[in-house]
């Protein structure tokens, strides 16, 4: 008889909509609040964190510059930037797979799909795209508008 290993950690890793709701309670802001530090309305905050909407990339970049723990949303693990985990780079390439990969409607060529997932895994160690950088710290600000 050949069994299945189990995985001890495969009911306890969150979701992307449970890890999103998580981090917002975490630092206990609002939707909106939360939402305008992604750039984005309290509805579209509401869909995220419902798996009803998955967020872009400049959503993420957003909060990330926003002081926002972005690897724990993308990957459900908070980590030093000293070192990498598989378990971040898998959960990275699964968050890839679920919102460019398995798109019907789109096609991506390899390039691109990587191009995503570097995305996250640097995103996670906290490497920002400098076409994106604003000035730091506009957290007070942002929630101020």
């Amino acid at each position: 008889m050949v069994g299945t290993l189990k995985n001890p950690l495969q009911n306890s890793i969150l979701s992307l909509p449970d890890r999103l709701r998580q981090e917002r309670k975490r630092i206990h802001l609002t939707q909106e609040e939360f939402g305008r530090l992604g750039g984005v309305t309290k509805t579209a905050q509401w869909l995220y964190e419902s798996g009803r909407n998955w967020p872009t990339t400049e959503y993420l970049e957003s909060l990330r510059l926003n002081d926002i723990d972005v690897g724990f949303i993308a990957t459900g693990i908070r980590l030093s930037n000293d070192r990498l985990d598989w378990v971040i780079l898998k959960n990275a390439f699964l968050l890839i797979q679920h919102s460019f990969a398995e798109r019907t409607d789109l096609s991506f060529s390899a390039e691109q799909l990587f191009d995503a997932f570097k995305s996250v895994v640097e995103a996670s160690m906290g490497v920002t795209r400098p076409d994106l950088v604003q000035e730091p710290n506009k957290l007070m600000e942002k929630l101020g508008e």
